[in-house]
C-alpha cells in the first residue's frame, strides 16, 4: 500500500503527538507499506508562530528515515509572532460561530495554521497513492490539504485528530477544534481514529458518524537501560515528583508547581518537582516571580534525552500530568512501565486512561489543593503506591503496545479500502 501521512510537525521535534505519528508510520513500513510523510521543518513549538521571512524562498528537504520518505516544508511563522497568531485564531473562532457558510473563508484562513506556503505544491507533486492519513486538528492546514488531496484522487482519507475531547474540556479548547471547516474535513473522513474511548465519545457527540469513529489507544516505547547513565536528580533528598511534557499552563505545570510549593511548607521530607520538556513562556514568567527558596523545590530540566527521562521516572515516587490538553498522555504509560503511580486531571482523554484508585488518581483540572492532597496520599502510603504502580505496569504491558495499536490501524486501513472498492490484492501487485 502507498500511504501518505500529513502532519504539522514530526520528530526530531519533541512531543507525544509527534512520537505517536512516527511510531505508527514505522509500524506501517514494517508491515510492508510504502510511507511518505509531508510535514513542516518545525523543531520546537515557538516555530509555529515565530516569523522567519527568509524561509519564504527555501526549498523543501527530503530524507529517508527508518524507511520512511519524509518531506519537510519550510515554515514561515507569522509577522508579530504569538500575538498575531492569537488574534488570527480568535478571529477564526468568532467567524466559525456564524455557521457552515463561513467554511470557505475559514479554509483560506487556515493556510496560516501553520504557515507553510510550499505545502500544497508538494502534495501536487506526489505520485500514486492508495490512502491518506492526516494528524492533528489543532494545526489543521496539512489536514485540510490532505483531505482535498484524497477527495481529488478518490482514495480513502483517515484522520487522527488529537482532539483533546473528553471530561471537563474547556470551551476554549473545544472551540479551537470544532470550527465548521474542521468538522467538514472530519465528516469527509472514511475513518477517524481517536486515542482513548472518551475522545471517541466526544467526537461522536459532535455529530460524527459512530461507525466512522474508532478508539485505537496508544503505545509506549520500552524504556532504555538507565543504570550508569546521567542522573540529574541524584543530589535531591526526599521524594521526587516527575512531570513530563510541555512545561505550560494548559499542561498543568503551574498547578503542579503550586501543589508542590504548598506541600513543601508542611511535608517532611519535602517533595521536589522535576519538570522535563520544552519550556513555555507562561511557566517562564511564573518561575521568574518565585523566590530562590521556592525555586529550590522546582527543578527545571527542559528537554531531555530518553535515557535521562527514564532515569528520572525510575527515581521518582510518582508522575503528575494535571493537563487539560492531552488526548491520551503517553507519559502515563512510560511512568507505569517503571511501576510508578500517576496523577492526572479529569480533563481531555486522561480519565479514559487512568483507572482512579487502581493505577493512579484523578483530580479536577486547575485545582492545586486537590493535586497536593493526591500527591500527599500517594507519598503517605508506599504500599498503596506500589500496588497502583504494579497495576499500571500490568495494564500497559497487556493493552498499550505499538504492535497492538498498529494492528487496529492496519485493520481499519484495509476496511476503508474495501469500502471504497479497492482490491487489496491489486495493491499488493502494485
Amino acid at each position: 500500500m502507498r500511504i501518505l501521512i500529513a502532519t504539522p510537525s514530526y520528530p526530531p521535534k519533541i512531543g507525544g503527538g509527534e512520537r505517536y505519528t512516527q511510531a505508527l508510520a514505522e509500524a506501517a513500513v514494517q508491515a510492508g507499506h510504502a510511507v511518505t510523510i509531508i510535514t513542516s521543518d518545525i523543531a520546537e513549538n515557538a516555530e509555529f508562530w515565530r516569523w522567519h521571512p527568509r524561509q519564504r524562498h527555501a526549498r523543501p528537504s527530503e530524507s529517508v528515515e527508518d524507511g520512511i520518505r519524509v518531506l519537510r516544508c519550510p515554515a514561515l511563522g507569522l509577522p508579530g509572532g504569538w500575538p498575531t497568531l492569537t488574534l488570527w485564531r480568535k478571529a477564526m473562532v468568532m467567524l466559525g460561530m456564524l455557521g457552515p457558510r463561513t467554511t470557505p473563508l475559514l479554509e483560506r484562513m487556515a493556510r496560516l495554521i501553520p504557515n507553510v506556503p510550499s505545502l500544497e505544491d508538494e502534495f501536487e507533486r506526489l505520485g500514486e497513492l492508495d490512502l491518506v492519513h492526516a494528524y492533528n486538528l489543532s494545526w489543521e492546514y496539512p489536514l485540510i490539504v490532505a483531505w482535498r488531496t484524497a477527495q481529488k484522487r478518490g482514495i480513502p482519507f483517515v484522520v487522527t485528530p488529537y482532539a483533546h475531547l473528553g471530561a471537563e474540556v474547556s470551551a476554549r479548547v473545544t472551540r479551537n477544534i470544532t470550527m465548521p471547516h474542521q468538522l467538514r474535513a472530519m465528516q469527509g473522513a472514511d475513518a477517524i481514529l481517536a486515542l482513548p474511548t472518551a475522545e471517541a465519545q466526544g467526537l461522536i457527540a459532535l455529530g460524527l458518524r459512530p461507525d466512522h469513529v474508532h478508539a485505537v489507544g496508544s503505545g509506549y516505547d520500552p524504556h532504555p537501560a538507565v543504570a550508569g547513565g546521567p542522573d540529574p536528580v541524584q543530589h535531591i533528598e526526599g521524594p521526587v515528583v516527575a512531570f513530563v511534557g510541555r512545561i505550560s499552563k494548559d499542561k498543568g505545570a503551574l498547578v503542579a508547581a503550586d501543589a508542590v510549593r504548598m506541600l513543601r511548607r508542611t511535608a517532611s521530607p519535602p517533595p521536589t518537582l522535576v519538570l522535563m520538556g520544552p519550556l513555555d513562556d507562561s511557566f517562564a514568567r511564573y518561575y521568574a516571580r518565585m523566590s530562590a527558596r521556592e525555586r529550590a523545590g522546582i527543578v527545571l530540566l527542559g528537554p531531555v534525552s530518553e535515557q535521562v527521562k527514564h532515569t528520572v521516572l525510575e527515581r521518582a515516587e510518582l508522575l503528575v500530568l494535571p493537563s487539560r490538553v492531552d488526548s491520551f498522555g503517553i507519559v502515563l504509560l512510560e511512568a507505569w512501565s517503571h511501576g510508578k503511580p500517576v496523577i492526572g486531571a479529569r480533563a481531555g482523554g486522561i480519565p479514559g486512561v487512568i483507572d482512579h484508585g487502581v493505577d493512579g488518581l484523578l483530580v479536577p483540572w486547575g485545582d492545586h489543593r486537590a493535586l497536593a492532597e493526591a500527591i500527599e496520599t500517594i507519598l503517605g502510603d508506599p504500599d498503596r503506591a506500589r500496588r497502583m504502580g504494579d497495576a499500571g505496569r500490568a495494564k500497559t504491558a497487556a493493552r498499550y503496545t505499538w504492535p497492538a495499536v498498529y494492528a487496529q490501524v492496519e485493520e481499519l486501513y484495509q476496511r476503508v479500502l474495501v469500502a471504497r472498492g479497492h482490491s487489496t490484492a491489486a495493491m499488493d501487485q502494485s
